[in-house]
């Protein structure tokens, strides 16, 4: 009965079952509508970013290519300018090493013209002759050369002998004596020796000192020609006696002063000064005042001897310096002399010697 009443029940769309089907479909098909829209404005968004990033990276890539080729640019044209540096070092070098060779071959030159001088100057005889005994020797290191030489002549009381105490008792001697006293000897026959290795177109002059100075040319020069008047300078020189004692600064005072100034200075003298000038007493110091009133009262201690050169040396070495040597003859007690006049030598560019017995 109840199966019947079922089967004839009517269908109707509007019931409550159906209306909630057609919701849930209806509602499904909105929210797939609005995903898919949603979906649609956000890839439209990304595309647009991917894009604006596409476009800024390949903007600086272009500006990356545009700085890479002007960097390219100026690397070229800095390889440019160094391979054109090169080629002018390499010039250069090509320069240099020619004008080396250039100045190698001179100084060979002058070495052998130098040498063939020597063996001329060797060959050719002294512009005097020098009577004696025996060959005369040759100091090695000491050649006489300069357009205007001068000779300085220690003539003092200590040229005697080398001993204090035989000086002492040869200086109360007759003249003819003291003359012949073996150092004395020694000293003139020095003279007589650089005289003879006069350079032949050289010009020169002697002033000999002890407590003062002599010119024996009055204070001229003599040519190394002029056998005549070379003589008579030298037998002047060689007449004096030794007696008095040292100022070694009048002496070169005395050479500053000769006009011209010679351009070569050769010393003889066995030991540093015992008296010195007083002549500018405002600058020097208390121990040269000191030096210079014990040498007034005839006492002198090597070092006031010592100071006494020094000042002398210092005065005479400004301005022009001229080339100085010196044949040191011994003196015994004298220690610093042989340290300061090569000292002097240094200063100047001479020389410093202190000869054998035997020579010359």
């Amino acid at each position: 009965m109840s199966l019947r009443k079922s089967r004839n029940r009517s269908f109707n769309p509007f019931n409550l079952s159906f209306l909630d089907i057609m919701s849930c479909g209806l509602g499904a098909v909105i929210l797939i509508f609005l995903i898919l829209k949603h979906g649609d404005s956000l890839e439209s968004d990304q595309e647009k970013l991917i894009s604006f990033d596409i476009k800024n990276v390949k903007e600086s890539i272009e500006k990356s290519l545009e700085k890479i080729n002007s960097k390219n640019s100026v690397i070229s044209k800095m390889q440019e300018n160094i391979a054109n540096e090169n080629y002018k070092i390499k010039k250069i070098e090509s320069e240099i090493n020619t004008q080396q060779l250039l100045k190698d071959s001179i100084i060979q030159q002058n070495k052998d013209i130098q040498q063939v001088n020597r063996i001329k100057e060797d060959s050719m005889p002294d512009v005097i002759e020098i009577s004696g005994d025996g060959e005369r020797q040759y100091l090695t290191g000491l050649k006489i050369e300069g357009k205007r030489i001068l000779y300085l002549f220690d003539s003092s009381a200590s040229m005697l002998d080398e001993n204090i105490q035989t000086i002492f008792k040869l200086s109360f001697l007759p003249d003819d004596q003291k003359g012949n006293s073996e150092k004395w000897l020694r000293a003139k026959k020095t003279l007589q020796w650089l005289v003879a290795r006069l350079p032949s177109k050289s010009q020169f002059s002697i002033i000999s000192y002890n407590s003062s100075v002599q010119s024996h040319t009055n204070g001229s020069w003599i040519k190394a020609d002029d056998q005549e008047l070379i003589s008579q300078t030298l037998n002047s020189a060689l007449d004096i006696l030794p007696e008095g004692g040292t100022n070694f600064e009048k002496a070169l005072l005395a050479a500053k002063a000769m006009k011209p100034q010679p351009d070569a200075v050769y010393i003889i003298t066995d030991g540093l000064p015992t008296i010195g000038e007083k002549l500018g007493n405002f600058s020097i110091s208390m121990e040269t005042r000191r030096c210079l009133n014990s040498e007034s009262r005839g006492r002198i201690s090597p070092d006031c001897r010592h100071i006494l050169f020094q000042k002398a040396k210092d005065e005479y070495l400004k301005g022009n310096k001229i080339k100085t040597s010196t044949i040191l003859l011994p003196l015994q007690g004298d220690l610093r002399a042989a340290s300061d006049y090569w000292n002097l030598a240094l200063q100047s560019g001479g020389t410093t010697i202190s000869p054998s017995k035997d020579w010359p």
